[in-house]
C-alpha cells in the first residue's frame, strides 16, 4: 500500500532524474543544503539526517553541488570526507561542503578501513586485480587496492572495500582532488 512518505519518495526520484540534463558527468542537482556549509559531515554524527530542499538524502540518495564553491577548489584546499555510517561523501574546500554525494562502502566481510589517507594514484580506466573489476575514475587510497571508484552504489554497504560512488558525483570529484589529496574516513 503506497502511504505518503512512499510518493514523495517516488516523486523527489522522479524530479531528480527530470533534473538531469546534460552530459552524464555535469548530472548533480544543485539545491540548497538546509545544514550549514560551514559543519563539516563528522559534526553531523551517524545518525544525524542531511536534509536537501525540505528531503531527507537518506530517501532520496541525492547528491548536490555547489558550482560557486567548486570554483574555489585548488590542490591545496581540498579534501575529502566519507562516513561509512551514513554511507555519504563529502568534497571539502577549505571549511565549506562543494559537494555531499551517496557512497556505497564495504559489507561487513570487507569493511572500509577509517582513518586518514591519501590519494596516491588517479586511473581514468582501472581494473581490480583481486576480482578482475572495472572501476572507472579509480583513486587509490591504499596498497591494499581500496580506493574510490565509479559503481552500482546501493544504500546498504555491499563493495569489497572501496568506496563506490555514481558516475555524476565521481568524475567531478575525480577532475578535482589531484594525487596527495587527503581522505578521511569516519564511522
Amino acid at each position: 500500500m503506497m502511504n505518503a512518505k512512499n510518493i514523495l519518495s517516488i516523486i523527489a526520484g522522479a524530479l531528480a532524474l527530470a533534473a538531469c540534463s546534460g552530459p552524464q558527468e555535469e548530472n548533480l542537482r544543485i539545491v540548497p543544503l538546509t545544514v550549514p556549509a560551514t559543519v563539516p559531515m563528522t559534526s553531523y554524527g551517524p545518525h544525524a539526517r542531511v536534509v536537501v530542499a525540505g528531503i531527507d538524502y537518506t530517501e532520496v540518495h541525492d547528491e548536490w553541488m555547489n558550482p560557486d564553491i567548486m570554483k574555489k577548489a585548488t590542490p591545496g584546499n581540498t579534501r575529502v570526507v566519507i562516513s561509512r555510517g551514513r554511507q555519504r561523501g563529502q568534497l571539502m574546500v577549505g571549511d565549506e561542503v562543494a559537494m555531499d554525494f551517496p557512497v556505497c562502502v564495504g559489507k561487513a566481510s570487507h569493511r572500509t578501513p577509517v582513518g586518514h589517507f591519501r590519494i596516491t594514484e588517479k586511473a581514468v580506466h582501472h581494473v581490480s586485480n583481486l576480482y578482475d573489476a572495472s572501476m572507472p575514475y579509480f583513486m587509490r587510497l591504499t596498497d591494499s587496492g581500496i580506493g574510490m571508484h565509479v559503481g552500482p552504489v546501493f544504500q546498504t554497504p555491499q563493495s569489497h572495500g572501496c568506496i563506490r560512488m555514481t558516475r555524476s558525483s565521481c568524475v567531478p570529484l575525480f577532475k578535482t582532488v589531484k594525487v596527495g589529496t587527503p581522505v578521511t574516513i569516519v564511522q
